[in-house]
């Protein structure tokens, strides 16, 4: 379960604090009560912190500070970007009694392994999907879990981030066609199985993601500057 949150969109001016820091709301009812737009996505809150989602620009080691039942105000590093996802850290590291707050509340508390640390993503990827229709990241996902890798296993192999094997898994980025062949091998399986159906919307749309993302890199400027129209 994911949960909406707001966070200030401009960081407090300079000599108001050696660090600035935004405020980060959560709302586990998905309604903000002083009738702000929820503009960010939890996907997970771990001891050690939390998985962020949001089309803010924000940079790594930016500061954000949340306020936690039982755990009052606590501050959160960001570690790494992947897109539009966010790994952040925690000063310091929630206690057995937080979480469980956290958890009764209704926040999207990691139940085993920490979802974030600040090497990357450890946890949090979506159940198996299977038959017609099923996506290249539920499919990499699945193939994955059925040969019993982790995520490092396969970040290891390919010599990339899990940031980056996660985002592939969950559909926020998606692996260049030259390494399909690597990623089968190091999922043990033959790259046909790797091939989508071609033609249906989503996979329109994730071409043109990574059409947006490709052209990004080359012009040294983010995906959200790009447009991309299309006549037919």
């Amino acid at each position: 379960m994911a949960i909406k949150a707001h966070l200030d969109p401009t960081a407090p001016g300079e000599g108001q604090r050696a660090t600035p820091r935004r405020d980060l709301r959560l709302e586990a009812s998905g309604m903000l009560p002083d009738g702000d737009e929820a503009n960010v996505t939890v996907h997970n809150i771990s001891a050690t912190g939390l998985l962020l989602e949001t089309g803010l620009d924000l940079a790594t080691g930016e500061q954000l500070v949340l306020d936690l039942p039982e755990a009052g105000l606590v501050e959160a590093a960001i570690m790494w970007r992947s897109e539009q996802l966010y790994g952040c850290a925690f000063a310091t590291p929630l206690g057995a009694g937080a979480l469980a707050a956290a958890q009764l509340q209704g926040l999207p508390v990691a139940e085993s392994k920490p979802s974030v640390d600040p090497a990357g993503v450890q946890a949090g990827v979506q159940p198996p999907v299977t038959g017609a229709g099923e996506s290249l990241g539920s499919r990499l996902n699945r193939l994955r879990r059925e040969a019993g890798l982790t995520l490092a296993d396969v970040a290891l192999r390919l010599g990339v981030s899990k940031p980056t094997v996660w985002a592939w898994e969950k559909g926020k980025a998606r692996p260049l066609p030259e390494r399909i062949d690597a990623i089968a091998e190091a999922l043990g399986v033959a790259p046909e199985q790797l091939v989508e159906t071609v033609g249906s919307s989503a996979d329109i749309g994730m071409l043109i993601e990574d059409c947006r993302q490709r052209i990004a890199e080359a012009c040294n400027t983010t995906p959200h500057a790009v447009r991309i129209m299309i006549e037919l």
